[in-house]
């Protein structure tokens, strides 16, 4: 589709991105983690099937496990999600503008069209 020059497309209306090239990297980082492998059915998967392996294994095994599942890996998830949340509200912020400006423009064309034709 041709773009026209009074519509503002959403992705000309997103933030540019901030901060240094370690927390931009970083942020990529918790991006291709949340939309590829926390979604993903491998990620289900090894949840499901990670804690079933371990059952005849020693104690020490089972503690370490919940230690990490538990703990870390949520910590570490807790953050990508909200990163990823972040993000989507931002598109979402985006295009209700975009739309709002196109929409405005539209009603602009139509009241000059209308006082011409009187």
């Amino acid at each position: 589709m041709e773009k026209h020059n009074q519509v503002v497309h959403p992705n000309e209306l997103l933030p540019p991105p901030s901060g240094n090239a370690f927390i931009r990297a970083n942020f990529k980082l918790l991006d291709f983690f949340a939309n590829n492998v926390l979604a993903s059915m491998i990620m289900f998967d090894i949840a499901l099937i990670i804690p079933l392996l371990v059952i005849p294994l020693p104690v020490s095994v089972k503690i370490t496990l919940g230690v990490v599942s538990g703990s870390w890996i949520q910590w570490w998830a807790l953050h990508a999600i909200q990163r990823t949340n972040m993000k989507a509200d931002q598109l979402r912020q985006a295009k209700a503008d975009a739309d709002h400006q196109a929409l405005t423009h539209i009603a602009n064309t139509v009241d000059t069209l209308l006082e011409e034709k009187r």
